[in-house]
């Protein structure tokens, strides 16, 4: 066959490929995968056809093609083939290599995948594609130094590589390199500012360097931006409480409040502000909303009993704690050890309270004699079951009853 024949050929049938290449492409960005990969199973048939050397680029590209839209079509068999052949076509296709690295990720073959994104990168040392997925697979696998190698060339292929640099953040986080994070996550919001997620990621590398100044502001203007998000307004909320400014923290957690009524976050901010404030009716209320969004938490009760000692409530902070001792006498020792030792020190103060009057009062030490569980209830006092049945046998005509080194002798 003359020669002037042969190369027309091979022209007519490139084109014809590369036609069929982007019908599919344009099929398979529609959502019609099957049509897709029919028209390039037939034009592949008749380029493989020819065994012409001019045809292996366009073929190769029509078989990374035909192989990933088998892969998202579920024949996951049929598109690894194509994949393999791609390569085996062109060795040095670093685009084959990616798509074949793709395809074992999903067959859960990590190992195998990241060996053929080494060959991508071999193929061609400015694979940006290849030095992403070794990135996100060093991450999985805590090399954290590999995938900051690794994200670090990709954003340099990539200036604008937005994943790149959230990789690259997150890898120095891991290896306590905060400010890398930080100018990592600063070129991830200077490059996506509309992602709250961005501005909340360079505010929490800031803080763990200490420069909460600089991370409120940050935290501010995620607020300003974007004003209807729980979780920036409550990152501030909490920042505000770092840095003691209790007001401000309690607006935030009020306007947080207004976007998540029931958030029980919310109410765990206000209560500690409206403490820190000195407002103690406010966070006894926020307290108890707390209870009525999580009433089996034991921590809840221990710090509604604390809040009404201190207010004065001995009663409803004696069954607080002991509301706490008993929900976490299986799950939570530290909570239940706290929530014994609040009630030996009630106990402690009312008994001592209690010797103070019988001292003072004749006639409430005569009826305490003859009923002690009754008086006390009568003017007030709330004890324990062991403190009251000591107070049952104590001897309140003994002068030295309130000697302060005498121990508490009812747990």
């Amino acid at each position: 066959m003359p020669k002037e024949v042969i190369s027309s050929t091979t022209r007519r049938e490139r084109a014809c490929l590369a036609e069929a290449h982007r019908r599919a492409r344009r099929m398979a960005t529609r959502g019609d995968l099957a049509a897709a990969a029919e028209i390039l199973r037939r034009a592949i048939k008749r380029a493989e056809r020819l065994r012409v050397h001019g045809t292996r680029a366009a073929l190769v590209r029509a078989l990374v093609t035909l192989g990933t839209c088998c892969l998202d079509a579920g024949l996951a068999d049929e598109g690894m083939q194509h994949l393999r052949q791609a390569v085996e076509l062109d060795t040095r296709n670093s685009d084959a290599y990616c798509a074949l690295a793709h395809a074992c990720e999903k067959r859960g073959l990590p190992d195998v995948a990241m060996d053929l994104l080494q060959e991508a990168i071999r193929a061609n040392p400015r694979c940006i594609q290849a030095y992403k997925g070794l990135a996100h697979h060093y991450l999985e696998q805590q090399r954290y130094d590999d995938a900051i190698r690794a994200c670090r060339r990709a954003v340099e292929l990539d200036p604008h590589y937005e994943a790149g640099y959230v990789e690259l953040a997150l890898a120095s986080e891991r290896t306590g390199d905060a400010a890398q994070a930080t100018e990592a996550w600063a070129n991830v919001v200077r490059l996506n500012p509309h992602n709250v997620q961005h501005h909340l990621g360079l505010a929490r590398s800031l803080m763990s360097q200490g420069r909460l100044d600089q991370a409120a502001t940050r935290l501010r203007e995620a607020v300003d931006g974007f004003p209807e998000n729980v979780e920036s307004r409550q990152a501030l909320a909490e920042l505000y409480a770092e840095l003691g400014e209790y007001e401000r923290m309690i607006q935030e957690a009020q306007r947080l409040q207004s976007l998540a009524p029931k958030n029980p976050a919310v109410y765990e901010l206000l209560a500690m502000g409206y403490y820190q404030n000195g407002q103690m009716v406010e966070a006894v209320d926020a307290v108890r909303r707390l209870i009525s969004l999580e009433p089996n938490e034991p921590h809840h009760h221990l710090k509604l009993g604390i809040l009404l000692q201190h207010q004065g409530h001995v009663a409803q902070a004696m069954q607080e704690y002991a509301r706490a001792a008993d929900m976490s006498s299986e799950n939570d020792a530290e909570i239940e050890v706290a929530a014994r030792d609040a009630i030996t020190s009630l106990d402690d103060i009312q008994v001592r309270q209690i010797l103070l009057r019988a001292a003072e009062d004749r006639v409430f030490r005569v009826k305490l004699r003859r009923d002690p569980a009754a008086t006390a209830f009568a003017h007030g006092f709330r004890l324990s079951d062991e403190a009251m049945s000591a107070l049952a046998n104590m001897d309140f005509e003994r002068p030295h009853a309130l000697e302060e080194d005498q121990p508490p002798v009812w747990h």
